[in-house]
């Protein structure tokens, strides 16, 4: 799977979000065994959706990199696994997410979801504007990383 785009979406008084119709197909037309996994970004205001396949590759490395007998690594082990939950999606793709991650990133209402490869990034609107709006000139960036000259 290569997520990419911008989808608009809104909560609803219920406090669920209906996943957009093209990451569900991305994904073969439906949420493979009903399940997502979410985190919460551990640098930016979002929250990271990732197909449970995805998310138990991402997991393994976590685990691969970190030794539960070194205090800091076994902390930063808890850290991770506080900051994720599997969440189930039903064919209607109308998902709740856990309240105290949607605070935790200020998601209120109006949010957008952002296809990033792998995973899909939920912002609130606003907190996704001003990420934007820090970002930089995608331009300059793309010179920086890629180079602008032929070498």
């Amino acid at each position: 799977m290569d997520f990419s785009a911008e989808k608009k979406a809104t909560f609803d008084e219920k406090g669920r979000v209906v996943l957009p119709v093209d990451y569900k197909n991305e994904m073969g037309g439906r949420v493979p065994n009903g399940q997502l996994a979410v985190e919460i970004d551990p640098f930016e205001k979002c929250l990271n959706i990732y197909p449970i396949e995805a998310w138990e590759k991402r997991l393994a490395s976590f685990k691969a990199k970190l030794n539960r007998n070194n205090r800091r690594q076994s902390r930063l082990l808890d850290m991770i696994y506080r900051n994720f939950k599997i969440i189930s999606v039903p064919e209607n793709c109308r998902m709740n997410f856990p309240n105290n991650f949607l605070e935790e990133v200020n998601i209120t209402k109006d949010v957008v979801f952002v296809g990033v490869g792998d995973r899909i990034r939920l912002w609130d609107a606003l907190e996704y504007d001003a990420y934007l709006d820090s970002g930089g000139d995608y331009g300059e960036l793309f010179a920086e990383f890629f180079g602008s000259e032929e070498e």
